[in-house]
């Protein structure tokens, strides 16, 4: 037992949730990036993490067959942050996060932060 700590009760897991975030972990800066902003929705507890590779990717019908009722896609293009020309850094990341956390919270939002509202 450790004096400066005296309570030995573990840190609280991060709460689980419903939402599965499905991040292309590829080779590009593009996919880094991607998978630093799942991981840290899966820290933060917003969304849990999964295999992309485990549904095929974004084919619906696969999708469908797997049980999954509604699909969201961000597309990191649509924040500016393109295949081979964006850095992988902590500014990119909370973009991605950002907007990743307002398509999860609400029940309809436009993918695309650049679009105006109607």
């Amino acid at each position: 037992m450790n004096s400066e700590n005296p309570d030995p009760t573990p840190p609280a897991a991060p709460k689980i949730t419903s939402v599965l975030v499905y991040a292309c972990s590829g080779g590009s800066d593009a996919g880094e990036l991607a998978d630093r902003i799942a991981r840290q929705l899966a820290q933060e507890g917003v969304a849990q993490m999964s295999c992309l590779a485990g549904i095929g990717g974004r084919v619906k019908s696969l999708v469908a067959k797997a049980g999954f009722k509604k699909l969201e896609h961000l597309g990191l293009q649509d924040l500016g942050l393109r295949k081979g020309s964006c850095s992988v850094d902590e500014p990119n990341t909370s973009t991605g996060v950002t907007a990743a956390k307002k398509i999860i919270r609400l029940p309809s939002t436009n993918i695309n932060p650049h679009a105006s509202a109607q």
